[in-house]
């Protein structure tokens, strides 16, 4: 194994473009806290494209990048990340009812990854847009709809290198349908911005009447991003709204769908480790309040779970390779690399390093550890990126990973499924994000 990180950089070509890959944490400082790297490779080019936005994943205009980051921020402080809590229970615990009607007191065998992904479709819906997607309810919503169908093609795309190119994928029937889904999606969001600007005004106006009162304030609901973009974003066009609200759906929804379902499976083969979840959740809800909503302060002691969630992280980034695009010529360890050359991240290397965990390839959340962590390089472990284009959400999805783990395991006890007996049988396609071949498979037992 160490034989294999002696020469962990290495170059190939796609086509006419030099790309570079990094894996130790040393050279991966080097590139991700360098202004020099700022830009994304053309692999973000074509999701922006298939998607037709622009946002904080895919830009490259440094300005409108600020812009759009601080906004989100805003969005994303204290106050208004723990008003979203109520949210996220409330949509897993429509997840426990679903499933429960299928255990019904006996063991049930399943693939959770679909289930998992609707719910976490539908805490976006009502977090980032203020909708109610009900995903995990009905069969299709025009945005969700669509949303999958072009990540359906973004996949279709980059497994095509030729489809890169926007001339030879015009050729493809495929381009007829990303041109449809994309303006079904924009008349969706349009729609949603205009409605949201109106009871905007309708907010203000009453304001300015002296009809609202104190109390009416201190009701307020938690508020969508939609709204916080539409306040903050002075002069924001539609085009740039829409980029906001499909990269957060992109960056947010399935990065955190992916893992929450490979906790479960990961907890469903090592049970002592489930035994340890369950024993500290049990220890913060007591048996007269077990099926209470949790509060922030629950969810800060959550500590063991949080470091279960690293650790299936480390074994399976949600994003498994990252990118960025060299402007001027830069030293990485002892090669000069020239300008214009994208370098590639595999995270999944990074995270198996044996220079900075023992025994890599065994799970064990001990890694995470607070002496452990100090111990590390800072950059041996970067599932939300790391540097100046880190991911802005990683306390909103790690809150919402608690709650839908959380509470998932407070009603079942999952176990290894015959279609899928051990992690090595988990089948796992890597495209921009992490995909299942075959489902995700766990059998499900009712603790009560």
């Amino acid at each position: 194994m160490p034989g294999r990180y002696e020469h962990s950089i290495f170059k190939y070509w796609l086509f006419r473009d030099l790309c570079v890959c990094v894996s130790k944490a040393e050279d991966v400082k080097e590139v991700m806290s360098n202004s020099n790297c700022f830009k994304k490779p053309m692999i973000y080019s074509v999701l922006r494209d298939t998607f037709s936005m622009d946002g904080l994943l895919t830009t490259n205009n440094i300005h409108n990048y600020k812009n759009g980051r601080k906004i989100i921020s805003l969005w994303l402080k204290y106050s208004n990340l723990k008003s979203l809590i109520p949210i996220f229970y409330e949509e897993f615990k429509v997840l426990e009812h679903i499933l429960s009607k299928k255990v019904e007191n006996k063991s049930y065998e399943c693939d959770i990854s679909r289930a998992i992904e609707l719910a976490s479709m539908d805490t976006i819906g009502r977090t980032a847009f203020g909708e109610k997607f009900d995903s995990q309810k009905k069969e299709n919503h025009v945005f969700r709809h669509n949303y999958e169908r072009l990540a359906e093609i973004f996949i279709y795309r980059i497994e095509r290198p030729w489809c890169y190119v926007s001339s030879f994928f015009s050729l493809s029937p495929r381009k007829r349908e990303q041109r449809k889904s994309q303006h079904l999606i924009h008349t969706f969001l349009n729609d949603l911005i205009r409605k949201n600007q109106a009871e905007g005004n309708e907010v203000a106006n009453t304001a300015i009447d002296g009809s609202d009162d104190e109390n009416s304030i201190c009701q307020q609901k938690p508020k969508p991003l939609i709204k916080n973009l539409l306040e903050n974003g002075h002069g924001m066009s539609y085009k740039m709204l829409r980029g906001h609200l499909t990269t957060i759906t992109v960056a947010g929804h399935d990065t955190t769908a992916i893992t929450n379902t490979i906790v479960i499976f990961m907890l469903a083969h090592h049970q002592d480790v489930q035994e340890n979840v369950f024993r500290e959740i049990s220890s913060i809800f007591s048996v007269d309040d077990s099926d209470r909503p949790p509060t922030y302060e629950d969810l800060q002691k959550m500590e063991y779970l949080e470091r279960v969630i690293k650790e299936t992280m480390r074994f399976y980034p949600a994003v498994p390779i990252m990118g960025r695009k060299i402007e001027n010529e830069m030293k990485i360890g002892k090669y000069v690399v020239p300008a214009g050359t994208n370098v590639m991240v595999p995270i999944y290397c990074l995270h198996l390093n044996p220079q900075h965990y023992k025994d890599p390839k065994v799970f064990n959340p001990d890694n995470f550890l607070p002496d452990v962590c100090r111990s590390r390089h800072p950059f041996a472990y970067i599932p939300f990126s790391v540097g100046s284009r880190s991911c802005v959400g990683n306390k909103y999805a790690m809150l919402q990973m608690k709650i839908a783990i959380s509470t998932l395991v407070r009603a079942y006890r999952f176990s290894p499924s015959a279609k899928c007996p051990t992690p090595k049988d988990l089948r796992l396609s890597y495209n921009m994000v992490l995909k299942f071949v075959d489902g995700c498979y766990v059998t499900i037992d009712p603790r009560t």
